[in-house]
């Protein structure tokens, strides 16, 4: 595991450098960009392919379910934990925010593809259904929870969170590849070829986008964001692991979505601060620590709870 993370480590240091290699490289429209052709073309492409290929069992249920128990208790926990503390609104906003949602795709996925190289089309659906349950939540419990502590509620913006929810075409590829499934058509295989070779080039620019996005910032008043992030790297997994096994999902599938707990915070978690006035700054930093500490925790637990 450690080669792996050493490797995608690699590249998101690649991505986090390039705003500083190239001055005139205009780092957030290249992302604006990758990011568009990830959700759009790419991630929808292994969607499909993902789900015409590994049959379907009741774990299309069950994952879903542990993300949705995983976030409304790290949410709750956060709540507890930061209301008493001395710190803005704003910042507790995001910072609860921060303790929730987590990176199922950009590091995810390539965790988990590079973990377990034999069963990449499993795992790939845990990945891929942890999206589906991760970004909805943010987009519409985020939302309402952000701006409630933002305390200026602006119009309009979680009707543009659920439009959001129903045109993600991660979700569209997953019914459309189920009513396939379903119809006893077969894929053809020139189809299924094309899902493949866009779907691989999936994990490098996730990783290298990931990178991109982090910058280097100044540290200060650490606590309340070492805070967020032992929750959202050691509490989210442990969470995860006693709702999975309570509910008896079974192998590849536990340990991947335990390891899908133990990832860092959910980049589009900014946007949705930065859309309903939270403390985007201070968020920014707590991001950048937990990104950096899953290379460290994200091997540990997996070694302790699974050898």
């Amino acid at each position: 595991m450690t080669e792996v993370l050493l490797a995608l480590g690699l590249i998101a240091l690649v991505g986090s450098l390039l705003r500083y290699l190239f001055p005139d490289l205009d780092v957030e429209a290249a992302l604006r960009t990758i990011g568009m052709l990830v959700l759009n073309v790419f991630l929808p492409a292994l969607v499909f392919r993902v789900i015409c290929s590994v049959p379907t069992g009741v774990e299309m249920v069950q994952i879903p379910l542990v993300r949705g128990i995983s976030v409304a208790c790290c949410l709750a926990l956060a709540v507890l934990l930061f209301h008493p503390l001395g710190l803005r609104s704003e910042e507790k906003g995001a910072l609860i925010l921060a303790s929730a949602f987590g990176n199922v795709t950009y590091l995810g996925l390539a965790v988990l593809q590079g973990l377990f190289p034999s069963l990449s089309l499993q795992v790939a659906k845990v990945a891929i259904l942890s999206e589906v349950t991760t970004t909805p939540l943010n987009l519409s419990v985020g939302v309402a929870l952000g701006e409630s502590f933002s305390g200026k509620p602006r119009s309009g913006v979680l009707r543009q969170a659920f439009r959001a929810v129903a045109t993600m075409p991660a979700l569209w590829a997953i019914v459309l590849a189920l009513s396939w499934t379903a119809s006893g058509v077969p894929v053809p295989g020139f189809l299924m070829e094309a899902t493949r070779i866009l779907g691989n080039t999936v994990t490098g620019l996730m990783m290298l986008s990931l990178g991109m996005g982090l910058r280097y910032r100044r540290i200060h008043q650490p606590l309340p964001l070492l805070l967020a992030s032992a929750i959202k790297l050691l509490v989210s997994p442990l969470v995860v692991l006693a709702a999975a096994s309570w509910i008896g999902l079974q192998q590849p599938y536990l340990q991947a979505v335990v390891l899908e707990g133990a990832m860092p915070t959910q980049l589009l978690t900014f946007v949705i601060a930065d859309r309903v006035g939270l403390d985007v700054e201070r968020l920014a930093v707590c991001i950048l620590i937990n990104t950096a500490a899953s290379f460290v925790t994200i091997p540990l637990l997996n070694g302790w709870l699974f050898g």
